[in-house]
């Protein structure tokens, strides 16, 4: 807006510059061992970082690992509703599209994350293995999680 259009001539307003702020720092986390549930060290025994896809899947890991609402250390939009079909008898087909529906609104609050595709699923025991592709600012790359549904699955 320049002082002609003001209808305070006299009081300059500066443009805001809205790509300096649209730009996304390197995503980083601490590294983490999946199977230990714990975070990893280097040969010294410092925890270490880890950067773009590897931050993000660690990012990924934990969403789909946390419940939505039931923490108060994280947001509204952390985490993720699959617990809630536990328990209850749906149809195979109805359950998937649901887990498909809560990874989707779990994951791509995350403007590191353009794009979740291909997703596969497989019933084994009690569990639904879902894999699906993951499409980042950085590259693309396959994640696995499963989905424990206690007996519940038909």
């Amino acid at each position: 807006m320049n002082d002609e259009e003001s209808i305070f001539p006299f009081i300059e307003f500066e443009e805001e510059d809205d790509e300096e702020e649209d730009e996304l720092e390197e995503l980083c986390e601490y590294a983490y061992d999946f199977e230990n549930n714990c975070l990893l060290k280097n040969e010294s025994g410092q925890n270490y970082f880890v950067y773009r896809n590897d931050a993000l899947k660690i990012w990924i890991y934990k969403v789909l690992n946390t419940s939505r609402y039931h923490h108060l250390a994280y947001t509204e939009e952390f985490g993720n509703e699959n617990e809630t079909i536990i328990g209850q008898t749906l149809d195979i087909d109805i359950a998937c599209l649901e887990i498909k529906r809560f990874i989707t609104e779990a994951l791509m609050n995350n403007d590191y994350i353009n794009e979740l595709s291909n997703f596969n699923f497989e019933l084994n025991n009690d569990k639904v293995i879902v894999r699906f592709t993951v499409t980042s600012i950085y590259d693309e790359f396959e994640y696995e999680t499963v989905v424990d549904g206690g007996d519940t699955y038909g």
